[in-house]
């Protein structure tokens, strides 16, 4: 099972950051527009959740499911636990799930460029109605802080908490349902 140690920079310029990613090395993986179904155990309250588990379909008509465990906060960034795995009928999943007792509680589209540079990956993701934001995976806390020093970026506001509450707290939207 493998463990994930991420933040999000807010306040980025998209265009400046991709020519310093550029500048730097880094190599584009992928420029996509993704589509995120949630679910989880019926009848959860927000905020309870004893995991996460969500439906992503790529642009390109690749798909996958992913579990993901509660997040430890470790300062700027945080820690969790998460199972992946390609799926081909997103559509037959998300049924089986129904029938298991999940619900389908939330819906995103975003768009997302991203880049590999060393051993960190970053994530430009944009959602409808607020700015991109910058998310930093790497091998540990002080690894996020490295990128985020590399990439002169230690002005900017962090969030280390899940996206749910950066979009439904900071930009006051409905993160259950964003749709272009």
């Amino acid at each position: 099972m493998a463990h994930e140690i991420e933040t999000k920079v807010l306040d980025i310029d998209q265009a400046e950051l991709e020519k310093a990613l550029v500048s730097l090395g880094a190599q584009q993986t992928q420029k996509t527009r993704l589509v995120v179904d949630w679910f989880r155990p019926r009848e959860t309250k927000e905020g309870e959740d004893p995991w996460f588990l969500r439906i992503r379909s790529y642009s390109d008509g690749k798909h996958e499911v992913t579990w993901k465990a509660k997040s430890d906060v470790l300062g700027v960034a945080r820690k969790h636990k998460e199972i992946n795995f390609i799926i081909p009928e997103p559509e037959k999943l998300a049924d089986l799930f129904e029938e298991l007792g999940l619900e389908k509680y939330a819906h995103q589209e975003k768009e997302r460029v991203s880049y590999s540079l060393k051993d960190w990956n970053f994530d430009i993701d944009q959602y409808p109605k607020m700015p991109a934001y910058l998310e930093i995976e790497g091998a540990s806390e002080e690894h996020v802080k490295e990128a985020i020093a590399l990439l002169k970026l230690e002005n900017n506001p962090t969030w280390a908490e899940g996206e749910r509450t950066l979009i439904q707290d900071t930009y006051k939207l409905d993160w259950y349902d964003m749709r272009f």
